[in-house]
């Protein structure tokens, strides 16, 4: 009768160790190197009219618009004009802010949309102004936003969030003013 004992050898064994050690590695690797805001979970405003994604965006329910959470202010810490603005929004797009490169400026309309005067996000930055949008946006940056509406050759609409008025300005002021950049949400 033949005696077929098998002796494994130190060999394999430590190849064996190897292997799991390297896949330890790669997947410790791997979670500690992906971004947070893959592991971030999303957060509702009061009223679960938006959904803050953890990443610098958050998502209107109702208009299914996605807005950036800081307006241009509180992301850059000076005010725009107009044109600054849509440069601001190329640079935002040229990284891929919050993974998407289509964001633009949004219309009057759009603006008006975040307009809620029964809630105080906080003052204007530097003044007394009261601004009355959703909490869950980011706190003390521009009252006054401007929007991709023309209003002639020289002057472009905005919107005011203490009234929630649009105003006509020249596009080259920049006084208290900055963009809030918008994305139409693609389900």
């Amino acid at each position: 009768m033949l005696n077929f004992q098998t002796e494994r050898s130190p060999l394999i064994d430590s190849s064996a160790i190897f292997c799991k050690r390297l896949v330890l590695i790669l997947a410790l690797t791997l979670l500690t190197t992906l971004p947070a805001t893959l592991w971030a979970v999303p957060v509702q405003s009061e009223d679960k009219r938006f959904t803050d994604h953890q990443d610098g965006s958050i998502t209107d329910t109702q208009t299914g618009l996605m807005w950036f959470k800081n307006d241009s202010y509180l992301q850059i810490g000076h005010w725009l004009s107009w044109l600054e603005s849509i440069m601001y929004i190329k640079q935002m797009n040229d990284t891929s802010f919050a993974g998407y490169s289509d964001w633009r400026m949004p219309t009057v309309e759009e603006l008006k949309t975040l307009y809620e005067p029964e809630k105080v996000n906080s003052q204007q930055a530097g003044t007394e102004m009261i601004m009355y949008f959703d909490p869950i946006f980011g706190k003390n940056g521009s009252g006054s936003l401007w929007s991709s509406t023309s209003n002639g050759a020289y002057n472009a609409f905005g919107v005011v969030f203490n009234t929630g008025k649009a105003f006509s300005s020249n596009r080259s002021n920049k006084a208290r003013k900055g963009v809030r950049p918008v994305r139409n949400q693609i389900q």
